[in-house]
């Protein structure tokens, strides 16, 4: 079976679908005899960094709900460049609430048969039953927030109510991480309660709108900082990076499709 690591956010203006797809892009180059797969489960389509249109799970809907998917199925449904494949989440928005957690739960152990690691989005809404289910099912949690008070509130608020439904994060991850800002990583893990090297941090790139209009990540485009930590989770992720931080390459081989 392959491995599972989920990424999911305090609210929808983290970065999640942004960080959670540029770990999956620098996994699958660090790695590339594997099979990677990113998949959103998220409530949202969450295709607006790939050029070229991924599939959205829609179509799979009726054999995810009949238990009759399969690992080849699964692997021509999904947009493949190199070893990365990419399967869009809902494209009809409104139909989120015909999903249930046990398709997620499903998909995912088909995913696990058909891939070496997958790389799932699970948006930030604990209603969505698609985002709940991938939760459920995967104890490698990574929980994205930002240096915003509102952002780190809302956590304060919410974590008991994650503690109840046993989703508890493994880890969490500063996205768009300022180095000099007035909450700094050790402040937030001393106001947390936990210990410091739960925290990844990912720094801010200027290059974020610009990305969004050429629909890439910022890791395809070598954002400075940006990428060199996305390697360093990926490798962490992974098990590449026995010594704490991946290589840090300023520029790189991989053509992507994002």
């Amino acid at each position: 079976m392959g491995e599972h690591f989920i990424f999911h956010g305090i609210d929808h203006k983290v970065g999640t679908t942004m960080v959670a797809l540029s770990v999956a892009e620098a996994a699958a180059e660090s790695l590339p005899e594997k099979r990677v797969l990113f998949l959103a489960l998220n409530g949202r389509e969450s295709t607006e960094y790939v050029r070229e249109g991924a599939e959205s799970i829609d179509a799979l809907k009726s054999r995810l709900e009949s238990r009759l998917l399969g690992e080849e199925e699964l692997l021509a449904h999904c947009l493949r460049i190199k070893n990365l494949s990419v399967l869009g989440g809902i494209a009809g928005e409104e139909e989120e609430r015909y999903y249930m957690p046990e398709a997620a739960s499903f998909l995912l152990d088909v995913a696990g048969r058909a891939f070496d690691l997958v790389v799932t989005d699970g948006g930030n809404r604990l209603d969505n039953g698609l985002a709940f289910g991938a939760l459920l099912y995967d104890a490698n949690r990574f929980l994205v927030l930002t240096q915003q008070e509102t952002a780190l509130t809302r956590w304060e608020k919410r974590k008991v109510l994650y503690e109840r439904l046993g989703v508890m994060p493994k880890s969490y991850i500063l996205n768009n991480y300022i180095e000099k800002d007035i909450y700094p990583a050790d402040y937030v893990a001393r106001r947390f309660a936990e210990e410091r090297q739960r925290f990844h941090c990912v720094r801010f790139a200027q290059g974020g709108r610009q990305a969004e209009i050429e629909r890439k990540t910022l890791w395809a485009s070598a954002a400075e900082g940006f990428a060199d930590d996305i390697a360093s989770l990926a490798g962490a992720l992974t098990g590449t990076d026995a010594g704490g931080s991946a290589p840090r390459k300023r520029r790189r081989r991989w053509k992507s499709f994002i």
